[in-house]
């Protein structure tokens, strides 16, 4: 059984890509998310324990937040398609470059608040 595309107008930065890289008619076969449905959700959860814990007064805490954006990024985020990932920066208004120099000044200042 053929899965069905995604529709993906309402994502114009993936549909520009698609585009771009000429795969129209094969998007179904696309692997947007290499995560489960649970582990996505497990994820989500997470990422909203790491972000209260980056800002707590606790030190102990701060300390698991820089390392879990450290997990976050390079374990999460290789299982994200560069599309997908394209289309949430473009939503945020951030630049890929951007969007590195803000993790890292977040990972700086973890590292500078756990000492």
């Amino acid at each position: 059984m053929m899965k069905k595309a995604i529709d993906l107008s309402p994502y114009p930065q993936i549909q520009d890509k698609v585009k771009i890289a000429g795969i129209e008619d094969r998007q179904e076969y696309i692997i947007w998310n290499k995560l489960s449905k649970e582990e996505t959700a497990t994820a989500i959860a997470e990422l909203s324990l790491l972000c209260r814990a980056s800002i707590s007064m606790s030190m102990p805490a701060r300390k698991k937040a820089k390392q879990a954006l450290n997990f976050y990024k390079t374990t999460v985020g290789s299982k994200i398609h560069p599309f997908a990932a394209a289309q949430a920066r473009e939503e945020l208004g951030l630049s890929s470059s951007r969007m590195q120099e803000l993790l890292q000044q977040q990972f700086v200042q973890l590292c500078i608040e756990s000492e």
